[in-house]
């Protein structure tokens, strides 16, 4: 072979290794979510798991506060949020452009916490119960359940104190009776201290799409593929987590990424995956879940009027009918 023909060759090789490079190259998205928590399993699972590299996804998940993660959104910040369903509800119908691609957490992985003295729902009525603030959706549902109890708003008195941390110490201090929502490692240690679970509300709530992916509006027209292979990355790797034979790693994950300990870890993972089964649709939208946070949050003037839940969703990700 001549030095020329030579030179060709490797010229037509190297060439066509970068266009091999180019072509296979990871879609990067950033993706802002909450601290990590027990709610917040299946973006870390797709990414250690290797489910986002099997779809050719680079995913940067940029943590922050829960009332953050939808303006980050908006702003321009972030490609995906995932949020509480009930922010970008509320966002949407004050015009912000966003429309959710896919469910993360299903049901209401919660518990309401008592002092032992507390025996029903009931007992609540002329008690002090610790919650985040008004505006909250753990506030909106727990004074759901409470009036289809017959129990009305006027029968108790709400201590707007903040997160579980806080609601845990108000109730541990005797500031307030009871909890209205507790969820890992906060009702395992008030169970441990001597307090009572007084409601499960999986017993209440059926169908409630808790938290939720989104995307922008103009960002879905130009990628939709894109977001495609990225909720296709979410469904496989609830899959995995659901899968009992995967209980270990699940544990050992937990207890890498949440910092608990071995023991808390198997809690947790019995509470949110066999228990509540709180990613059972892996990543496809619920329809009657979505009615529901739809319907609650009209009922407590959250948002201005009752719309469709499907003109909340993205089309392309619509459940098939």
């Amino acid at each position: 072979m001549t030095r020329w023909m030579m030179t060709c060759a490797l010229f037509v090789l190297f060439g066509l290794s970068g266009l091999f490079a180019h072509a296979t190259a990871a879609d990067k998205l950033s993706l802002s979510s909450t601290n990590p928590t027990a709610l917040d399993l299946d973006h870390v699972v797709a990414r250690e798991k290797g489910f986002y590299a099997k779809e050719n996804l680079e995913v940067d998940v940029q943590f922050m506060q829960p009332d953050l993660v939808i303006k980050a959104l908006l702003a321009g910040s972030v490609d995906l949020a995932r949020s509480g369903t009930h922010f970008g509800v509320i966002a949407a119908s004050r015009g912000g452009e966003l429309k959710i691609i896919g469910g993360s957490n299903y049901g209401y992985p919660y518990e309401l916490i008592s002092q032992p003295q507390i025996k029903t729902l009931a007992d609540l009525k002329g008690q002090r119960i610790a919650a985040a603030s008004l505006a909250s959706i753990t506030t909106t549902i727990f004074k759901d359940v409470m009036q289809r109890q017959g129990i009305p708003p006027s029968a108790y008195t709400l201590v707007f104190v903040g997160g579980s941390p806080e609601r845990f110490q108000a109730v541990a201090s005797g500031a307030a009776v009871a909890s209205l929502a507790e969820a890992p490692p906060f009702n395992f240690r008030s169970v441990e201290a001597g307090r009572r679970v007084l409601l499960k509300y999986s017993d209440e709530i059926k169908s409630l799409q808790y938290t939720s992916f989104f995307a922008q509006t103009k960002s879905l027209a130009q990628n939709r593929p894109v977001f495609t292979r990225f909720m296709r990355a979410l469904g496989q790797a609830m899959r995995w987590m659901n899968d009992p034979t995967n209980e270990k790693p699940m544990v050992e994950l937990m207890t890498k990424n949440l910092k608990i300990d071995e023991t808390l870890a198997s809690q947790t993972y019995k509470f949110m995956i066999p228990d509540n089964k709180s990613f059972r649709l892996e990543g496809a939208v619920d329809g009657p879940g979505m009615a529901e946070m739809v319907r609650l949050l009209f009922e407590d003037k959250m948002i201005p009027e009752k719309k469709p839940w499907e003109s909340f969703v993205d089309p392309a990700f619509l459940p098939a009918k």
